[in-house]
């Protein structure tokens, strides 16, 4: 995995830029599950034209939202603007919720995650801003109006991130990294100052005013972050993401007074990359990314979940691929999305049902027939983001044929069968 930079970061989002909305088309037969007599899905057509949707939530009676951001060159700088739509209803269209994106007008900031815990209490979180006078962008609606609630950088930080935010039972939380300053040395002939930087986990909590640090413990290496906070309560709370020296996922936990280094066995000590993490009705919690330690050198799904207090490795099913999102299954299990990574880049949705048979590896999950956008043979496909009710399942991603410029799309499945 290269080190995370902030140039990078702001390479990868360019590409991954949405400008139009596509038709879908039918997704051939996976050999990694079956779809058997699943509910079909249907195209949902979004309403920005250069969008990248980055998430969705809902807020109950049928409605959901969904957030990300535009990008736009303006002479030799990059603008990005926050933009929210919603769904008043499983079948509905997606409207922009213009007064989202009027009360960060002059933010230019990605929106890289959102959350909520109803209707009056949803939460954006970005990049750090000028505009913002260098403090990081985050963004909350109340049920009555928008407003920009900065929060701040650590001590010689030259830029930061949050990535992650979750707020419910454990309160709000937010989670990314911090780019900070090791040394600075003048170099005389350049008239220049030559600094040398590490990145480091950062971890905040609202407090019902501003956002307060909370100290996390020490990781060696020059390269660390986490990309995703969820709580079961408030004295149990998750974030994942990437240890650059070791090279493999991260999990820290909070107790109720402070975070500490978790270990997963067959998680933590291997290759690889955690995504997303999940808490189902029934307090357990999942985490998804990507596994680099195959004997042959590819990459393979990574899940994991957590119950009766232990971290366990999930069989998967033997497909190439990377996990981006995981949700609650409505009923029961739970569903991820991802992407394929053979010489076709699909994007993928499978269920996981705890009561299908395990005789084989893999054999409790489905691939359910997601759709793909661009059906051409030279298309990269990705969903990024799914969530679930009784209604059915929304999956929010991203397609890239060849010679186009990429394109978000949306897609429902529903639950009735």
């Amino acid at each position: 995995m290269p080190e995370l930079t902030r140039r990078s970061l702001l390479r990868s989002t360019a590409a991954l830029a949405a400008l139009s909305a596509v038709p879908l088309t039918s997704l051939p037969a996976a050999a990694h599950g079956s779809a058997g007599t699943a509910p079909s899905w249907s195209a949902q057509p979004l309403p920005f034209a250069d969008a990248n949707l980055v998430g969705a939530v809902h807020l109950g009676r049928g409605r959901t939202w969904a957030a990300g951001f535009t990008l736009r060159l303006e002479g030799k700088a990059t603008r990005f603007t926050p933009v929210v739509a919603e769904r008043a209803s499983a079948d509905g269209e997606w409207i922009p919720v213009g007064a989202a994106t009027e009360a960060a007008s002059t933010v230019s900031s990605r929106v890289n995650a959102i959350d909520a815990a109803g209707p009056d209490d949803v939460w954006l979180v970005g990049d750090d801003t000028s505009v913002l006078d260098g403090r990081i962008y985050t963004q909350h609606y109340d049920g009555t109006r928008w407003s920009v609630v900065p929060a701040g950088l650590p001590e010689k930080a030259e830029a930061a991130s949050l990535l992650g935010v979750d707020t419910g039972p454990g309160g709000t939380w937010a989670v990314g990294f911090a780019q900070i300053e090791v040394s600075r040395v003048w170099n005389e002939e350049k008239g220049v100052w030559i600094t040398e930087s590490r990145q480091a986990g950062i971890a905040r909590r609202f407090d019902g005013t501003v956002w307060r640090d909370v100290p996390l413990p020490e990781v060696p290496g020059d390269s660390w972050y986490l990309n995703s906070v969820r709580a079961v309560s408030p004295d149990d709370v998750w974030a994942a993401g990437y240890d650059g020296d070791s090279g493999g996922p991260l999990l820290m936990h909070y107790d109720g007074t402070s975070w500490s280094r978790a270990t997963a066995p067959g998680v933590t000590d291997r290759p690889g990359f955690a995504h997303a993490l999940a808490v189902t009705p029934g307090g357990e919690v999942w985490l998804v990314g990507e596994d680099w330690s195959p004997a042959d050198g590819t990459t393979r799904a990574l899940v994991a979940r957590r119950t009766g207090g232990t971290w366990r490795r999930a069989a998967v099913p033997g497909a190439d691929a990377r996990l981006f999102c995981v949700t609650p299954a409505p009923g029961r299990g739970i569903v991820v999305v991802g992407q394929t990574l053979g010489e076709r880049r699909e994007a993928i949705a499978w269920q996981w049902d705890p009561a299908a048979p395990s005789d084989t590896a893999g054999s409790r999950w489905t691939a359910l027939g997601l759709p793909q956008p661009a059906g051409t043979d030279l298309s990269e496909n990705s969903a990024h983001a799914v969530i679930g009710d009784r209604a059915g399942l929304t999956v929010l991603g991203t397609s890239v044929a060849d010679g186009a410029a990429p394109q978000p799309f949306a897609a429902f499945r529903s639950s009735v069968r």
